[in-house]
């Protein structure tokens, strides 16, 4: 059984001479909505109430929405309008091309990684190898979010176990394009049991590499991240035992034998 320093040598030996590629392939693959890891997250929030604290919100209401009326009709906020009009329209279709585009890219960029630990020729075109499959794609994240969402209804502990066992579903899909997204869903359940812990523990083993990313405001995930992935790739590969990968055995011929007799 390998552990996780394994698999962060695999991927060093993966990436050794193709840094520039998986980089490349990793921004385009964040920018185009791809998403592997599914990360968790919950937000708590607090109410206090009273007589007086509704008449500070009143007041504070009253000089908000005035200094908002100043700054609207302001001679600078009317010069730069359009350009905030603009930017609201691109990050509107990016978040259109991301929800299109998102899953697809995603198995694309599983596929990748694979290609990658296999060292079966990498490309920048494995990014969209499975672009044909958007509904696929769009199905696959749909699902995948609902049932960590559901289960995160509980608590946030099940909703983090419930991203481990549901995190093998693209590498999946990427390699089996018979199977069906719940077909892979449930082949990712199985796959991860047992090893769901030993995927957090091989994450948690990049914990100095993620503090370098804050450090370096994001610039250093453009080199983590691709680590990370061809690590989380050697992972589904080591715990598939090569299941959809193996080659397949011609059968002997026994065409040709010749006996003889002296």
């Amino acid at each position: 059984m390998l552990l996780a320093r394994d698999f962060r040598e695999i991927a060093r030996d993966a990436l050794r001479g193709r840094w520039g590629l998986a980089v490349i392939t990793g921004l385009v693959a964040s920018l185009l909505g791809a998403s592997i890891s599914v990360n968790n997250g919950n937000g708590v929030g607090t109410v206090s109430g009273g007589s007086n604290a509704d008449a500070v919100t009143d007041v504070s209401y009253a000089n908000i929405q005035t200094s908002v009326n100043q700054i609207i009709h302001s001679d600078w906020f009317q010069s730069i309008l359009p350009f905030l009009m603009g930017l609201i329209i691109v990050m509107v279709a990016w978040a259109l091309i991301s929800l299109v585009l998102g899953g697809a890219v995603t198995l694309g960029y599983a596929q990748f990684n694979l290609n990658l630990v296999d060292e079966n020729d990498p490309q920048f075109g494995d990014l969209f190898s499975h672009i044909r499959r958007l509904w696929e794609g769009f199905c696959m994240q749909f699902f995948q979010g609902m049932l960590i969402f559901l289960w995160s209804l509980l608590f946030v502990i099940p909703g983090i176990i419930a991203s481990y066992r549901y995190a093998m579903t693209p590498y999946i899909l990427a390699e089996n394009m018979d199977l069906s997204v719940m077909e892979a869903i449930s082949e990712s359940k199985r796959l991860m049991k047992g090893n769901k812990l030993r995927l957090f523990f091989m994450e948690l083993s990049f914990l100095g590499w993620q503090i370098l990313c804050v450090l370096t405001l994001g610039i250093a995930s453009l080199w983590v991240g691709p680590y990370m992935e061809a690590a989380k790739a050697a992972f589904y590969r080591e715990i598939s035992e090569n299941r959809y990968s193996q080659p397949k055995v011609e059968p002997e011929s026994s065409e040709g034998t010749i006996w003889t007799t002296d």
